[in-house]
């Protein structure tokens, strides 16, 4: 069990993160911009049952507005969540998802 904890993926193209696989496409979500790339959206996936996840945007716009009340969320987004990349298999502690945006406007 040692060695199958120790053992590291010796592909440095690992399938996650911005350049690995996508996992769920989202069109015309709702999000508030945190500032430093950080983004928290807000899914449907069952009859109007909403979800918040954050994820870190793989492209991002200096133009953006931070969100001051992320109850009241001001961007619409569409886009790739992609795979997450785990940092530390001893906990198996996973940074937040990234996010390829595709579209984005403002909600206001």
């Amino acid at each position: 069990m040692i060695t199958a904890l120790s053992c590291k993926d010796k592909d440095p193209n690992a399938d996650c993160g911005c350049d690995g696989s996508t996992t769920k496409v989202v069109e015309n979500v709702k999000g508030s911009y945190l500032g430093s790339n950080s983004f928290v959206i807000r899914i449907s996936y069952d009859n109007n049952i909403f979800y918040e996840t954050y994820v870190s945007a793989c492209n991002i716009s200096d133009t953006l507005k931070i969100t001051t009340d992320i109850k009241k969320p001001n961007y619409i987004i569409s886009g790739n969540i992609k795979k997450e990349c785990f940092t530390d298999l001893m906990t198996l502690t996973a940074r937040p998802s990234q996010f390829e945006i595709k579209s984005i406007k403002s909600a206001l």
